[in-house]
C-alpha cells in the first residue's frame, strides 16, 4: 500500500501498481508498506480517516491475460498459481457450508501436474483459455482452492472478487458468502461500502497520477525514468486473438460490474 499525509493508494494485483510505487518512492512523505495489503490487514493506521482512498482499476481482458502471463513467469509467487497447483485443505480455509464436501473431494483429487502445466508456456494461447475457464466457469471453481471456491453466486467473477477484496472492508465483503443473498441485491449493497472514492485507470496512470497531483497541490515529480506499464487506452485487438469467444463472453458476463461501473466497452453485444 502507498500511503501519504492525506491519501492511500490501495493496490490491486496485477493493475500498474509496480509503477505507481516506483514513482511514489521519490516522495520523502509518502510510506509504502506490503505491496497488496488491504485496509483490513493495516492495523496500524487508520486509514479510513485519509481524504484520499486511492484504488486502481484495469480493464479485465487485460487483466486475466495479465495476470495469467505473470503468473506464468513467476509461478508460486503468484498466488493463483498456488492455489491452483496445491492441494488447499487447511482447516483454516475450510467454511462450513453445502460446498466443503466438494471442495474438500476437488483439492484432493485434481491433476496438478495439468494444472502446472497451465502455466508452462506465456505463449500458449490454448493453455491462456483453459486457465479462463477453470476460472471464470462456475463448475470448476472447486478446484482454485482459494476463498472464491465458496462464494455460492454462480455469476460473480474472479476479477470482481479481487476488486472487492481491495475496495471494501473485510467484515462488509463477508456478505459474498451469503448464499441466501440474490445476486443483484448484494452487488448494490457491496457497490455502496466501496471505501475507496477516486480511482486511477491502468490505461491511464500517468494522466491520472498528475491530474490528482495538480488538484491536491503536490508538486509533481518526474516520469522519465520510471517503466511504464504496457496498458493501452484501447484493447489491443492483436490481444484479443488470443482469447476463445466464449471465454470472452464468460469475462463480459461474470465481471459485468466492473464493466459497468468504470465504463469499459464489451466487445461482443
Amino acid at each position: 500500500m502507498i500511503i501519504g499525509k492525506n491519501f492511500f493508494i490501495n493496490e490491486m494485483p496485477k493493475t500498474g501498481s509496480t509503477f505507481v510505487r516506483n514513482y511514489f518512492k521519490q516522495f520523502d512523505d509518502v510510506k509504502l508498506t506490503i505491496k497488496h495489503e488491504t485496509i483490513s490487514e493495516n492495523k496500524k493506521i487508520n486509514l479510513l480517516n485519509k481524504k484520499h482512498k486511492i484504488g486502481i482499476i484495469r480493464n479485465p481482458y487485460e487483466w486475466y491475460l495479465s495476470y495469467w502471463k505473470w503468473s506464468c513467469l513467476n509461478k508460486k509467487k503468484s498466488p493463483i498459481y498456488s492455489d491452483l497447483t496445491s492441494s488447499r485443505i487447511k482447516l483454516k480455509r475450510l467454511k462450513f457450508n453445502n460446498n466443503l464436501i466438494y471442495y474438500i473431494f476437488s483439492q484432493l483429487t485434481k491433476n496438478k501436474i495439468y494444472l502446472k502445466s497451465l502455466f508452462s508456456d506465456i505463449n500458449s494461447k490454448n493453455n491462456f483459455n483453459k486457465f479462463l475457464n477453470i476460472l471464470l466457469n462456475s463448475k470448476n471453481k472447486n478446484i482454485i482452492g482459494s476463498d472464491y471456491s465458496f462464494i455460492p453466486h454462480k455469476d460473480l467473477g474472479y476479477m470482481t472478487f479481487i476488486f472487492f477484496t481491495q475496495n471494501v472492508s473485510q467484515e462488509d465483503y463477508k456478505i459474498l458468502f451469503n448464499q441466501k443473498e440474490k445476486f443483484g441485491e448484494l452487488l448494490k449493497k457491496l457497490d455502496n461500502k466501496i471505501y475507496t472514492n477516486f480511482f486511477f485507470k491502468t490505461e491511464n496512470l500517468v494522466v491520472d497520477i498528475k491530474k490528482f497531483l495538480k488538484k491536491n497541490k503536490i508538486k509533481i515529480k518526474k516520469f522519465k525514468n520510471i517503466k511504464k506499464n504496457s496498458a493501452s487506452n484501447n484493447f489491443d485487438r492483436n490481444k484479443l486473438n488470443f482469447f476463445y469467444k466464449q471465454n470472452i463472453k464468460l469475462i463480459e458476463k461474470k465481471d459485468s460490474y466492473l464493466f459497468e461501473k468504470f465504463k469499459y466497452k464489451k466487445i461482443t453485444k
